[in-house]
């Protein structure tokens, strides 16, 4: 045995023995690794088809609306120099804004990463009890968007001509794009009952395992 030689390890890996060895990280935080959620489609066709283009419009109109948002604000600050302020600039942005909230709520709801949520309830219930709590939440969703849908058909029906104060906007069009996002809700979360809470709650639990 050489005088460079260690203790014997009796064939002991250390390595292999502490997990974060050569990892990088502590704890083999690279291993963590999240799987994205799936997109909230229908399994047959053309429905299938028909939902993805609805997603791309949404897409669309909301990054169009984000940056019509942007110009709008800077607009807003180059009045402050320039002569001849227009005041439809701030009541556009903000009604902008709204729309975009209503447009891009029902995509949030199909595609990751989802609306901010806290999911406390994923690490305590298991198996068919967190099926119950998502198919109740789905629920209380859908209630929520059908009474705001018929809260906006009310006024939609009682219009009677009005316009915004500074861009003379018909408000029957201000209120029709918050109509069509929450018909949009409405349907995906109609699609995630159909499709991720029943078959959830039907699966046998593994509580008993």
């Amino acid at each position: 045995m050489s005088p460079n030689d260690g203790p014997p390890t009796d064939g002991a890996d250390p390595a292999a023995e502490d997990p974060t060895a050569g990892s990088g990280s502590p704890l083999g935080v690279d291993d963590l690794v999240i799987a994205e959620d799936p997109p909230l489609l229908p399994a047959r066709e053309p429905m299938r088809t028909i939902f993805r283009v609805v997603g791309v419009i949404e897409q669309v109109l909301g990054s169009l609306l984000l940056l019509l948002i942007l110009i709008l604000v800077l607009a807003q600050v180059a009045d402050r120099y320039i002569p001849g302020a227009a005041p439809w600039t701030g009541e556009l942005a903000r009604l902008s804004m709204v729309w975009a909230t209503f447009l891009l709520a029902g995509y949030l709801i199909a595609y990751a990463p989802h609306h901010i949520a806290i999911q406390v309830i994923d690490y305590v219930a298991k198996g068919r009890w967190i099926a119950v709590v998502k198919l109740f939440a789905n629920l209380v969703v859908l209630l929520t968007s059908l009474v705001l849908i018929y809260g906006v058909i009310s006024l939609l029906v009682t219009d009677i001509g009005q316009v915004t104060p500074a861009g003379e906007i018909p408000v029957r069009f201000v209120n029709a794009i918050p109509l069509i996002g929450l018909i949009l809700v409405a349907v995906r979360v109609v699609l995630a009952i159909v499709i991720r809470d029943v078959p959830a709650l039907r699966e046998p639990s593994g509580d008993s395992a």
